[in-house]
């Protein structure tokens, strides 16, 4: 399911360091780029894999007409180009939380910052989903196991299926992050080499994990460990973009160390577990880091956002995690209540914006302000 997470962190997350306005800018559209993915085209495209997160059969009725739209891009598009964009934005703006703490308040900031919230949003997708399969009299699709795997963001390594369907870039997020840790030394002095150096560890330590004589389950966490890898390399590019803005490397050595990771990016996906969305893939991540650029080479001109497009980047973080699942949940008992496509894909947007307010209010909010006063 295309995602996300992730300035997320995000992976796909706002930030702890001084909010930088183009990066701040981009959170809202990428989640509503996602959110929208997943309500006009997966969930009628991919009926099979919607109707299982639910523990539910297909649903047979007609389609929203706005699907048609999304034939006139690449598979996907949406989705990819959204989740790219947070997957640039955590790399751009995660180093800045380095510059002025120890890895042990990074640390604790990073877990207060993703944790609550997301569970928070778990919580919500979860009761959606009871009660789906309460008017439905089916069983809960999902156990004690799967809940407590996906707080921990372990959920690939174990082989179990995501009860929210947007964990998978979490999981990626958390991993940059412990990458951030171990280059820490690097990310504060800005330097790039590192990061390409990274990036190669983890192509060929995959490689050489896949390469062994393993069962079938642990080569199943050596594939997702791969697809980590992969999203986890063009993060770094956003990276790049770190030390560009900071001025802490010649703009020759960042072009090319931003190629060579660009490089390994599409080669880990030509040989990768997403390699059947390649084209579509590459093509939208293109698409998310060429706007990327180009908003990051206007970015001491933009100073101050529209004030809709600050409240939607606020509350871009919360919306991303409870809207997936749930809104599927909503949408069906909807369809089943008799309502239209395009009613029930307007009420269930509406329900996971109201949502995530509450969660920003409630939630977020509070544990920011945690984070901060324990980092100070």
């Amino acid at each position: 399911m295309n995602a996300a997470q992730k300035e997320h962190g995000n992976s796909v997350l706002a930030a702890d360091p001084p909010r930088i306005a183009f990066a701040h800018g981009l959170r809202g559209p990428a989640a509503l780029l996602v959110l929208l993915s997943h309500y006009t085209q997966f969930f009628w495209d991919r009926r099979g894999a919607a109707a299982n997160f639910l523990g539910l059969p297909n649903w047979t009725g007609p389609a929203p007409s706005v699907l048609e739209l999304h034939r006139l891009l690449p598979e996907g598009f949406a989705g990819h180009f959204g989740v790219a964009l947070f997957f640039l934005i955590s790399g751009f703006v995660i180093p800045f939380s380095l510059l002025d703490r120890g890895r042990g308040s990074f640390a604790l900031g990073r877990v207060l910052r993703i944790l609550p919230t997301y569970a928070a949003g778990l919580s919500v997708t979860m009761l959606a989903v009871l009660a789906c399969a309460r008017h439905f009299g089916q069983p809960v699709p999902f156990g004690v196991a799967q809940w407590a795997a996906q707080l921990l963001f372990v959920r690939d390594l174990l082989s179990l299926p995501s009860i929210d369907g947007i964990v998978w870039t979490l999981e990626i997020e958390v991993r940059f992050y412990l990458l951030c840790l171990l280059l820490a030394p690097a990310l504060r002095a800005g330097r790039v080499a590192p990061l390409v150096t990274a990036a190669l560890a983890m192509f060929g330590g995959v490689g050489a994990l896949a390469a062994l004589p393993l069962p079938d389950a642990w080569l199943t966490a050596v594939t997702e460990l791969g697809i980590s890898a992969q999203m986890i390399t063009f993060m770094l590019v956003g990276t790049v973009f770190h030390a560009w803005h900071r001025g802490t490397e010649p703009q020759r050595t960042l072009l090319a160390a931003g190629a060579a990771l660009l490089a390994l990016f599409a080669a880990q996906w030509a040989v990768g577990g997403m390699r059947g969305a390649l084209r579509p893939g590459l093509l939208s991540y293109a698409a998310a880091l060429g706007l990327f650029a180009a908003l990051f080479a206007a970015r001491h001109r933009i100073r101050q956002l529209p004030g809709p497009l600050d409240a939607l980047a606020r509350i871009s973080y919360p919306l991303y995690v409870v809207h997936g699942v749930a809104g599927f949940a909503v949408m069906r008992l909807l369809l089943e209540a008799g309502w239209g496509p395009g009613a029930a894909v307007l009420a269930a947007t509406a329900l996971a914006f109201a949502a995530a307010w509450l969660l920003h209010r409630l939630v977020e909010r509070p544990t920011q302000r945690a984070a901060h006063r324990l980092g100070r």
